[in-house]
């Protein structure tokens, strides 16, 4: 994987994502489609969660898969790789790398709170 983080920076991204979680804590969602009936698991923070139903509901059927996740490593590592493709979309550059680092990273999220991805 293209992210590289030292110990320090895992601990002060950390301390980061805390604080965050205090203000809107991160989820594991669903999001069905409800034309084609076909879905995608994905890790947000609960406002976006209900940002995403308010604006998405009519089609998509979302639902919490798991509330309240740890703040965890691998949560760090997606949160890096979440922020790496945001810069890139706003960019309007394409980076498979930058794609393939927030998957990685959203299965191993999902692993380690026990959803399959």
């Amino acid at each position: 994987m293209a992210i590289k983080l030292e110990a320090e920076q895992i601990e002060q991204l950390k301390n980061q994502l805390e604080e965050a979680n205090r203000n809107s804590h991160f989820v594991i969602i669903s999001a069905v489609s409800k034309k084609e009936h076909s879905g995608v698991n994905m890790v947000t923070d609960w406002n976006n969660f209900l940002n995403m139903k308010s604006t998405n509901g009519d089609n998509f059927d979302f639902h919490v898969i798991r509330d309240i996740l740890p703040i965890t490593t691998n949560l760090v590592y997606w949160a890096v790789a979440q922020q790496n493709l945001h810069a890139v979309t706003a960019q309007r550059d394409q980076d498979d790398q930058a794609v393939d680092d927030l998957e990685f990273y959203t299965n191993k999220v999902m692993e380690e709170n026990k959803v399959r991805a």
